[in-house]
């Protein structure tokens, strides 16, 4: 099985820049017609360095499987490149403070990680597994177990302090009398200038966040491996096997402690302990696993898809109206053989699902349209009811799924008004607008939207936060500073 720092071994400092900064500036909850890969290659021949200087970002929300909203951020591209480039300078010695604190494992405590993949340029995904590679250390570290902790951190990325990142390179102590120049102190300040020089919490969504906490956390599991504690980590949720309850107690003490040596905190809200033995999967997965699906000439026919998808919506609601059940049936839909009943069928039931699980609409494309082969004139009807839906509700990220949907199909959303669209001053609601107006050759439309960036574009914070709309939609001649020399060398974070 592979260790923490064979993945490591297996990214130098050019792959870990190409992956970060061409691949991994977007969100992956964003529509997949973002990209930084233009502004990467650009960044390869550009002769001079960005100026070093503090930025506002983009504000983004993405809607969890639980209903409630992610805050998640964009950062403008001068100061992600700096960071970037700084991670990647310094990859030497990252490396090197990995393996450190990665050395005593017996097992890879963390989980999710930064590693390269088969076939694709990106280093992050969520939720990324392989067994195979990876291992299963969960069977073994219950043995002889009674107990088993659940924790997790407190708004961990929100609430990681940049000038703790520092005291993980150094020590606190070292980094405290060393505030100027040096290494570490430069990782703190591209940190900073992606948050409009806010010391407190790093941006979710691009993955150099997640290499940050990872630099962090490692620490602490370096500490805690030291005591003798058995868990595993999925990048801030800890799974602890013990003896009994006392000390499942220890455990959570001693959690606590380590993270508070770096401003952190638990969940308490999050945190149980309980009474072994459990199911080896989420109980939910493993009673959804537990429906036939497959016909006797290996397919999943009407009947059977029917009863399927009717115990995944029975038992999301049973979980709290979790929609991860859900997208957890469909992922599984997603990979067998359908009958054409089945098909629609799951179509027709995902669809009304969309209209009640905003977290559900992101998936439609991949999961539904692609592999049911959805007609266009559905993908049109659905999206129109999505827009409808939730722009209301102000759920700006369904409704920008709606908006891209219209327009790589080629089809009218029939009560989008441009007036009503500027007004919500959504960066990624306004980007995607004009593309479709663009698309339609509504050029009255283009128009008040040019209009609606050209009375912002010497506001230098509120450009900033609308980046990618103002960006995008301006001439070069209406432009300032680095912006120019990048539409000049015609780079778009937008393709279709």
């Amino acid at each position: 099985m592979k260790s923490y720092v064979d993945y490591i071994d297996e990214i130098d400092k050019n792959s870990l820049y190409q992956g970060l900064l061409g691949y991994g500036m977007f969100t992956d909850k964003l529509p997949p017609c973002f990209t930084s890969k233009k502004f990467y290659d650009y960044c390869l021949t550009r002769t001079n360095g960005f100026k070093k200087k503090a930025y506002r970002y983009v504000y983004y929300e993405s809607i969890r499987n639980v209903n409630v909203p992610r805050q998640m951020g964009i950062p403008t591209p001068m100061s992600y490149q700096r960071l970037c480039e700084c991670l990647a300078n310094n990859w030497d010695k990252l490396h090197k403070h990995f393996s450190d604190n990665t050395v005593n494992q017996k097992y890879k405590v963390s989980r999710i990680h930064i590693r390269k993949m088969y076939d694709k340029n990106n280093l992050f995904e969520m939720n990324y597994s392989n067994w195979k590679v990876d291992g299963t250390p969960d069977p073994e570290l219950s043995i002889g177990m009674k107990y088993m902790v659940k924790a997790d951190i407190s708004k961990c990325f929100p609430s990681i302090y940049t000038h703790s990142v520092t005291w993980a390179l150094v020590g606190k102590t070292k980094a405290k009398a060393n505030r100027r120049g040096n290494w570490y102190n430069e990782i703190d300040s591209c940190l900073q200038n992606t948050k409009d020089q806010e010391t407190h919490g790093l941006l979710i969504g691009p993955h150099s966040s997640n290499i940050v906490s990872e630099l962090i956390l490692c620490v602490i599991d370096n500490n805690l491996v030291d005591r003798g504690w058995k868990y595993i980590r999925n990048i801030d949720d800890y799974t602890c096997y013990v003896e009994d309850e006392l000390k499942a107690s220890e455990f959570l003490v001693d959690l606590q402690n380590e993270l508070r040596q770096f401003d952190l905190s638990l969940n308490h809200k999050k945190t149980r302990i309980e009474k072994l033995p459990l199911a080896s999967v989420e109980q939910w997965a493993r009673k959804i696993n537990s429906i036939a699906l497959l016909t006797n000439y290996n397919k999943v026919d009407y009947k059977n898809c029917r009863a399927y998808i009717d115990f995944a919506i029975e038992t999301a609601r049973k979980e709290k109206n979790n929609a991860a059940v859900l997208k957890y049936a469909i992922k599984v839909l997603s990979g067998l053989e359908l009958t054409e009943n089945a098909k629609i069928y799951e179509q027709q039931e995902v669809f009304m699902l969309a209209l009640i699980y905003p977290y559900m609409v992101p998936l439609l494309e991949k999961y539904i349209f692609e592999p049911c082969e959805t007609s266009v004139n559905d993908i049109k009807s659905i999206s129109n009811l999505i827009f409808k839906e939730y722009f209301l509700k102000l759920k700006y990220e369904a409704v920008s799924y709606a908006i891209y949907f219209a327009i790589k199909y080629s089809f009218e959303i029939e009560e989008m008004e441009v007036d009503k669209i500027i007004k919500t001053d959504d960066c990624i609601l306004l980007t995607l607008g004009f593309k479709y107006y663009e698309s339609r050759g509504d050029s009255k439309a283009v128009k008040k939207m040019q209009d609606y960036a050209e009375s912002f574009k010497n506001d230098e914070d509120k450009f900033e936060e609308l980046w990618i709309f103002g960006y995008e939609i301006l001439p070069e001649t209406s432009l300032k500073k680095d912006w120019v020399d990048l539409k000049q060398n015609n780079v778009s974070f937008i393709k279709f």
